[in-house]
């Protein structure tokens, strides 16, 4: 039973830490939401994002307009003269 709010917080410890979203309890629906990510997975996300980003990144000499192309943002799926891709 919860007399308090020490009792509630104590509750609500232990559903995340055993990684429970919802509970419900006398008419009263608590959503937690997803556990929030450690430092270590957002790392590891980041990355694999990097790693992804240059994946189809064209090897060996750029053409002039490969290079202005890409020192704006452009990505290699959009590089009009990369052949291999399109």
């Amino acid at each position: 039973m919860i007399n308090d709010l020490k009792d509630l917080k104590s509750l609500f410890k232990l559903c995340r830490s055993q990684g429970v979203t919802e509970i419900k309890l006398n008419g009263v629906e608590i959503s937690f939401g997803e556990m929030p990510m450690t430092q270590g997975q957002i790392q590891e996300q980041m990355s694999s994002q990097e790693t992804d980003k240059y994946a189809n990144f064209p090897q060996g000499e750029l053409t002039p307009e490969q290079l202005a192309f890409y020192a704006v943002g452009g990505l290699p799926e959009n590089d009009p003269e990369n052949k291999d891709l399109n």
